[in-house]
């Protein structure tokens, strides 16, 4: 079957044509969670303001310091004028909340001096926004961008395309995109269809079907989604079309969604394949890998994020998490005190002094979390605990496992570095809560949620098993 000729067919199949156009959750076309009607880019220009994750910090900014029962809401449905960026400014880490209103981190101040800047093309601020969502939470998984990148170039690959050759499809299909002048236009280019079609759905991969054609058939499904388009045939009983409904005006996408998408995954990819282990190599490498696609002032990049100690404490704290490189430790004389506990927990941990704080936290947490479980796994009456003696105290050798882990501290409004969320495992049910299939770690979390839900509610971390099973990614 020539390709034209699938795609008419696929297209429609109800199911495959909501899979690719849509913006939901499930959609197998979208290639980032935080993409929806609200964020088509990142950083997108409109006019004389920017759009995106400028437009969502703005919307929560002025709100800043207000109790949130007290935010407005919309006549009729009552709902939240500002909930629709909660998600993305939370996961992001520019916000945090403290005493129910939401306040900048200092991420989020340094976010604010990017936008703020007229020294700062928009393709410079485009970039240094990047970096300061690179390891955004968004869809419950840390480093999102980094993980998501790793696997839709494999799905790639799965299609038989090289990282060689998606990096160069990438950069032509960028610098032809950000200057075409019709949205039509960018359907003549691979790229689009590497985005869009990125995911098999039920063991169709249309982009390996794509990518085997010829160049003639390729030319012809081209020319039949730009016709439709031209002609506003998006969507209808003879014309169904995936890509023209996609980009239809008004619609879920728009051509700086594709833009985005392609420069965002080709400067991660670089920055993964590089895997440097120091801060300035980092931003060498990342810096380097826009400037392939993009015209920017390297100085300006460079002095914006060597700028004061805040902006490369902020970015040094984002490095460590991309790189899994861990920082420098704060070396403290003695255990925490109750008070220095309470004090460092609520420390801002997207900049390095906070994190440092942190860190010393759970030193001192861990330790009362081995004496409060008596040297004890928390799992000990299951039968599966597996101790050895400690050489440092003669006792049973614990580790200490966050419940509710580090990576998501950012979604809840008291600080989850407090010792009932400190749970005292014995090595091998440690490794089984981490490493061991879902039904395993399903049940061994329903155990410790009905030891620790009650008592972490009192600390005012109130949550789910369905919360849980996200953060763990068990799926039911």
């Amino acid at each position: 079957m020539k390709l034209l000729d699938l795609y008419k067919e696929l297209c429609n199949d109800k199911t495959f044509f909501e899979r690719y156009y849509s913006t939901s959750g499930s959609n197998y076309g979208k290639i980032f969670f935080f993409i929806s009607t609200n964020y088509r880019g990142i950083l997108i220009k409109s006019g004389n303001r920017l759009q995106g994750f400028a437009n969502g910090f703005r919307v929560i900014e002025n709100v800043e310091g207000k109790k949130r029962s007290d935010w407005s809401r919309r006549v009729g449905t009552q709902q939240e004028i500002e909930k629709q960026h909660v998600v993305n400014m939370r996961k992001s880490e520019l916000f945090r909340v403290i005493d129910d209103a939401y306040e900048k981190t200092s991420r989020g101040i340094v976010f604010k001096k990017l936008i703020e800047s007229d020294k700062l093309t928009h393709e410079e601020k485009n970039f240094l926004c990047y970096l300061l969502i690179l390891t955004g939470y968004f869809n419950d998984i840390p480093n999102y961008i980094i993980e998501r990148t790793k696997y839709v170039y494999e799905q790639w690959e799965k299609a038989g395309y090289s990282s060689t050759d998606c990096f160069n499809i990438q950069k032509v299909f960028v610098k032809f995109a950000i200057s075409a002048e019709h949205t039509y236009d960018i359907f003549d280019y691979d790229y689009v269809y590497l985005d869009s079609f990125f995911q098999e759905l039920d063991g169709l991969n249309f982009l390996s079907v794509y990518h085997n054609a010829t160049d003639v058939e390729k030319q012809a499904l081209h020319e039949y989604i730009i016709s439709n388009y031209k002609n506003k045939r998006f969507a209808d009983k003879n014309n169904d079309c995936v890509i023209s409904y996609k980009f239809k005006p008004g619609g879920n996408y728009v051509k700086n969604t594709v833009i985005d998408n392609a420069w965002i995954l080709y400067v991660t990819k670089k920055i993964i394949d590089k895997a440097d282990t120091d801060f300035d190599s980092f931003i060498a490498t990342a810096i380097s890998a826009y400037k392939e696609i993009f015209d920017v002032d390297e100085s300006q990049l460079r002095s914006f994020i060597y700028d004061t100690d805040k902006n490369r404490s902020v970015l040094q704290v984002i490095f460590g998490k991309a790189a899994n490189v861990p920082i420098p430790a704060l070396v403290v004389a003695k255990d925490l005190t109750q008070q220095e506990i309470e004090e460092f927990c609520t420390s801002d941990a997207t900049e390095l002094e906070g994190a440092t704080k942190l860190d010393a936290v759970s030193t001192s947490l861990k330790k009362l979390a081995k004496i409060q479980s008596n040297y004890k796994c928390v799992l000990d009456e299951c039968e599966i605990c597996k101790y050895f003696t400690a050489k440092e105290n003669g006792k049973n050798y614990l580790e200490i496992h966050h419940f509710i882990p580090r990576e998501f501290a950012n979604d809840f409004d008291y600080p989850i570095e407090v010792l009932e969320n400190y749970v005292a495992l014995c090595p091998n049910c440690h490794r089984k809560i981490h490493l061991a299939v879902d039904s395993e770690r399903k049940h061994m979390i329903n155990i410790i949620f009905n030891l620790r839900q009650e008592l972490l509610a009192k600390k005012g971390l109130v949550i789910t098993l369905q919360d849980l099973y996200n953060y763990y990614k068990i799926d039911e």
